[in-house]
């Protein structure tokens, strides 16, 4: 299985990163990664604020290609619906609290 691992370092950078879109939730991975929309992914997030890891199966949900002009080159891994994923999203979602529903710039969509 392909690994995928990131280090977000505040939570400016989770809320662009986040992908509140995906049913379960995502995360945007900056990065050139050769993977496909579909292709399974296993998740190693570092939240360097709190402190906090999060390791999670996810699925390639995103791709931003290196001649997008004004984003990033990455990936978004789409969380998966299982214990790990749930237990992820909710903390993500903790911390951005009411950030998540204003305007804000991200990375993805």
């Amino acid at each position: 299985m392909n690994i995928v691992k990131i280090n977000i370092a505040d939570r400016h950078e989770l809320l662009r990163c986040y992908i509140k879109q995906f049913k379960f939730g995502g995360i945007f991975a900056k990065g050139r990664y050769n993977y496909t929309l579909g292709e399974e992914v296993f998740l190693l997030m570092t939240l360097v604020e709190t402190n906090e890891s999060f390791a999670l199966n996810s699925t390639v949900g995103w791709v931003t290609p290196p001649t997008t002009a004004g984003y990033p080159e990455g990936i978004g891994c789409q969380f998966n619906n299982d214990k790990a994923s749930i237990a992820a999203r909710n903390r993500i979602e903790l911390l951005l609290g009411s950030a998540l529903n204003r305007d804000h710039d991200c990375y993805t969509f």
